[in-house]
């Protein structure tokens, strides 16, 4: 096999293809339009030079269907994270171009062969990218929705007294919403405060049928995750966008050898500072703020809730703070102790569906 090795950086309009050797020295460095006439020739480029592994930054976003295209063409694609490639520009002070980003991509997967593969979920399975697909179209109608209630709650402070005397001062901006509705506009009342209240009445059935648009797409959402097989909905705390947003964001769930690697990734994992122990394991720890946000948010809110349900886990937080920890430290071992539990639900659904895929002739 070829000790070749190329590291891709792709924008939106072009990408920078990056060749190294055995030793990590530059062989030849070429740009190519992010298009279909710009995918072929770069495999033409790699097939030239005998590469055969290949390392994509930004695989999930602009480098999306350039991944496809050398996944589809043969090659074995890495997902290459940018902290990796940066690091390896730092090693060098290097400054900071697409021809260099692209070879410190190469260098980055040639330091690190074992990172994951790609994360365009197209190439992973069509299944899992439909179900992204929807879920991002939910996720743009909720943060719309969100923004306009929350411009909605400042508008009706600026209602007039007589009609404010009427709402609740209290509660989700919703219920008083909708407490509009039986209002009736008084003649006494100002031009200005007729106006507003007439659009936010008009408001109500706008942000009813968003709210149908939301919840039409969490039905399909549902059907999606029946077809795909996934049984993380039958973990306590795990609904059917938190498993949505685990199968979309881990995507092949044995690019993760461990369970301390998913960990990592995720950050549920305490990282070690500590010093003075040699070999040994370390005695401190601390947090880490790194990793997947929305991963750690769907396992925290499945820790909340099975903390609050749950007798296991329950016995769980106990345990761990009569042994010395706080309650914020009891509720990080839980979430790491989740995440096991997530990652190894994820290797066994994989493997059944493996198993009922037919096979080619």
């Amino acid at each position: 096999m070829s000790s070749t090795i190329a590291g891709i950086d792709p924008h939106q309009d072009s990408f920078t293809v990056g060749i190294v050797d055995l030793h990590g020295v530059e062989i030849c460095c070429e740009a190519f339009p992010n298009s279909g006439s710009g995918y072929a020739n770069a495999i033409d480029l790699l097939t030239t030079h005998r590469v055969h592994r290949v390392g994509v930054e930004c695989s999930a976003k602009w480098g999306a269907h350039v991944a496809i295209a050398f996944v589809a063409g043969g090659f074995d694609a890495h997902e290459v994270p940018a902290s990796r490639s940066a690091a390896q520009r730092r090693s060098r002070r290097l400054g900071k171009t697409d021809a260099v980003d692209a070879v410190a991509c190469a260098r980055a997967l040639q330091a690190e062969p074992g990172l994951g593969p790609v994360q365009t979920l197209e190439v992973y399975d069509p299944v899992v990218a439909e179900i992204e697909a929807v879920l991002e179209h939910r996720h743009a109608l909720v943060a719309a929705r969100t923004l306009a209630l929350h411009h909605v709650g400042d508008q009706i402070t600026k209602l007039p007294t007589e009609i404010r005397d009427q709402l609740c001062s209290t509660g989700k901006i919703e219920g008083r919403l909708r407490r509009l509705e039986e209002i009736e506009c008084p003649d006494s009342m100002s031009e200005s405060g007729k106006y507003r209240l007439r659009w936010l009445q008009e408001f109500i059935n706008r942000d009813r049928e968003a709210r149908r648009e939301i919840r039409g797409l969490e039905r399909l959402i549902g059907r999606l995750l029946d077809a795909h097989g996934t049984t993380l909905r039958d973990e306590d705390g795990v609904g059917p966008i938190a498993a949505a947003t685990l199968l979309c964001e881990v995507g092949d769930p044995f690019r993760f050898a461990t369970e301390s690697k998913f960990a990592r990734w995720s950050g549920t994992g305490a990282v070690a500072l500590s010093s003075g122990e040699g070999a040994g394991v370390p005695m401190r720890h601390r947090l880490d703020f790194g990793g997947n946000r929305r991963v750690n948010s769907m396992l925290y809110i499945a820790s909340i809730t099975q903390a609050r349900s749950q007798p296991e886990a329950q016995a769980y937080l106990e345990r761990k703070t009569s042994e010395g920890k706080t309650k914020r430290e009891a509720r990080r071992a839980h979430k790491r102790h989740l995440a096991n539990r997530v990652i190894r639900r994820m290797w066994r659904d994989e493997q059944q569906r493996n198993h009922q895929q037919p096979i080619a002739a």
